[in-house]
């Protein structure tokens, strides 16, 4: 006993013009599509509800190929600073800021949108006697008070390899930290079992309003201990049927392939690894300095000896490699590693990002198997300073979605929430239209349904279950979509106003517009 849609623009997503105008579902899968007609005179009793579609538009539902579905939690429960264009309002907001594991906590500063950049002093005089972080939209920078370096345990002597600690003329701390330097804060800010648990429904919750039922997620290494966050997403996944696809830390790889983890909500993935930091920090590893700082060429995280150790150890236990990459350089340092210890026959390794590309890289990338998660919506976040810290010339290097696909590499597409909003409108504007105002890349624009393929079919052909999701066909999953206008008929900032109406996760409904969220 199923339910038959009818009066609908239903894009299959299987190719680019394929759309019927009903869809009869049973049992939680697509049975057949046709037009209404044909689906009554077929399937007559076994048709117990039918669903006016009114004319709007349905696409397969959404799977964010790079997310942090416990750290996307956690920010919504959290001040967030990119909300706030003055110090001063940050500053209020911050001081009312819950308390984590005893430390203030703010999300997402973006100093090029305050009118003035906070420092350690402002953070000092907000906390003087209690620790206080704040996180950098990247969340490869955060600024520390005086109380929790002092619980860090840093001062003028201390080193970190593979990242950096801030300096005043002094050689004092001046409260910023970068990319390796913020792993001690990890333990300190660990969410509990009940914690973890709740962040990840208020994350799922969440995305579910955006049209999102499954996430390729990386969160393994910084929420608790190994065992806890599994159990975490385990329950979560199951009571929500939330599909999540495991990156793995290679700092906790050692423990994680001592068990099994699959379940039929939980797929495991590729080892994650860090080989440079985010270009906003100025830390994103570039083949020369940055434009606005000629004094810098980012941050390796890993020396390519020491990436070298990595991969071979992911090869050893039979694992692909996922590799976070912004910069040119730090690119190039990943392929020389993939391109000396291959990933195992049929499968892929994984470039996250790929923001700076060089054209020479390209052609490197088109010998190798590799899939590629490509955030659009950067091309929007980066807009107020892509081209100070990038110039004029190698600009034409970086958001190169179209010369990306060309390789002929998988793009899947992701957010990087909480780093960026999962609104996968958003990401359609930007991937479209290539206008981020303050420039334009419209010669790396991709079309819609290669856009929309980002966030449907190509997600689950990384994973191997295209097979059963990702498409509007018959066997295949009820999981769809359901938006007020069709994205195809639609361009520039109208795509950003197209409203969801609903999404369907295995026949059943699981975000109405027409019902309240609670996140």
């Amino acid at each position: 006993m199923g339910t038959l849609y009818v009066n609908g623009i239903i894009r299959t997503m299987a190719h680019e013009g394929k759309i019927h105008s009903a869809m009869f579902v049973e049992g939680g899968k697509i049975v057949a599509m046709n037009d209404e007609a044909k689906l009554r005179r077929r399937f007559g009793k076994r048709i117990t509800r039918i669903e006016n579609l009114n004319g709007h538009a349905v696409y397969p539902a959404f799977t964010d190929a790079h997310i942090h579905l416990i750290g996307y939690g956690e920010a919504l429960s959290r001040v967030d600073a990119s909300e706030f264009v003055t110090l001063e309002a940050l500053g209020h907001a911050f001081k009312q800021a819950k308390a984590v594991n005893g430390i203030r906590i703010a999300e997402g500063y973006d100093e090029t949108k305050l009118d003035e950049a906070p420092t350690k002093e402002w953070l000092d005089r907000l906390f003087p006697d209690e620790p206080a972080l704040l996180k950098r939209v990247d969340r490869h920078t955060a600024l520390v008070n005086e109380v929790l370096l002092k619980k860090l345990g840093i001062d003028s002597d201390t080193a970190v390899e593979g990242g950096k600690i801030g300096r005043l003329a002094t050689g004092e701390p001046d409260g910023f930290l970068y990319d390796a330097a913020l792993e001690p804060l990890y333990a300190l800010q660990a969410g509990s079992l009940e914690r973890n648990k709740e962040s990840l429904r208020r994350a799922i919750a969440d995305l579910h309003a955006h049209g999102i039922i499954g996430g390729h997620t990386e969160d393994l290494s910084y929420h608790g201990p190994l065992d806890e966050v599994l159990s975490a997403y385990r329950e979560v996944t199951k009571e929500t049927g939330f599909r999540a696809h495991l990156l793995v830390h290679h700092l906790v790889i050692d423990e994680f392939v001592k068990g099994e983890h699959e379940t039929d909500e939980m797929s495991v993935g590729a080892m994650k690894l860090f080989v440079d930091g985010a270009l906003g920090g100025k830390t994103a590893l570039l083949s020369q300095g940055y434009s606005d700082d000629a004094t810098t060429r980012g941050i390796e995280v890993h020396a390519p000896d020491q990436l070298e150790q990595l991969v071979k150890r992911a090869r050893s236990y039979g694992y692909t490699v996922a590799a976070h990459v912004i910069g040119d350089l730090a690119i190039d340092r990943f392929l020389d590693v993939i391109e000396k210890y291959p990933v195992p026959k049929d499968k892929r390794d994984r470039i996250i990002h790929a923001t700076v590309v060089k054209p020479e890289t390209l052609r490197r990338i088109r010998k190798l198997p590799v899939l590629i998660d490509v955030q659009p919506g950067f091309l929007l976040d980066d807009a107020d300073f892509a081209i100070s810290r990038l110039g004029l010339n190698r600009i034409d290097w970086a958001y190169r979605l179209r010369s990306l696909q060309e390789t002929g590499a998988l793009l899947c597409g992701g957010s990087d929430a909480p780093i960026s909003t999962p609104d996968v409108r958003r990401a359609l504007y930007s991937a479209t239209t290539g206008d981020a105002g303050a420039f334009k890349k419209s010669t790396e624009t991709l079309s819609m349904f290669d856009a929309l393929s980002l966030y449907t079919k190509n997600p689950h052909v990384a994973t191997g279950d295209h097979g059963r999701r990702g498409l509007l066909l018959p066997s295949y999953e009820a999981d769809f979509v359901v938006f007020e206008q069709d994205f195809f008929m639609l361009k520039g900032e109208a795509i950003l106003d197209n409203r969801l109406l609903q999404t369907v996760r295995g026949g059943e409904t699981v975000f109405s517009a027409n019902a309240p969220v609670t996140v």
